[in-house]
């Protein structure tokens, strides 16, 4: 199975007991490593940050996915802005202008994207170009 995932729990594992990973040396590999090491911290309850995605970045997803949930609760996209934003800067005399509706439309349009096909890339660390 070249270029997949594979996970495999043993019938006999145990809570507590060792486990084991097994990593390709692809592309991937360092990656993986580092997921690996940030789920080892976290069983030991230490906190490794992920340095994949800056703090702005961190904050478009969440608006992505608040977006996305307010769109399958058939919320518009005036309500899924006021609830982002707040009532004191989303008005609804200026919404056909407003820049928190172009916002909120981009932020629903790249939520969709993301669930689609981009959530992959999520998985891949920023790299520093040389």
């Amino acid at each position: 199975m070249l270029g997949r995932t594979q996970l495999a729990l043993l019938e006999d594992a145990r809570p507590g007991e060792p486990l084991a990973a097994v990593i390709p040396l692809d592309d991937m590999a360092h990656e993986r490593l580092k997921a690996i090491e940030r789920f080892i911290r976290s069983i030991h309850r230490q906190h490794l940050p992920d340095a994949r995605l800056t703090a702005a970045q961190r904050r478009r997803l969440s608006h992505m996915l608040r977006c996305l949930d307010g769109r399958d609760q058939k919320a518009s996209h005036f309500e899924v802005a006021t609830t982002l934003f707040g009532r004191r800067l989303v008005s609804a005399a200026d919404w056909h202008d407003s820049a928190f509706r172009y916002q909120t439309h981009r932020l629903v349009r790249d939520g969709l994207r993301m669930v689609e096909r981009g959530y992959r890339q999520l998985l891949r660390a920023r790299r520093r170009r040389s």
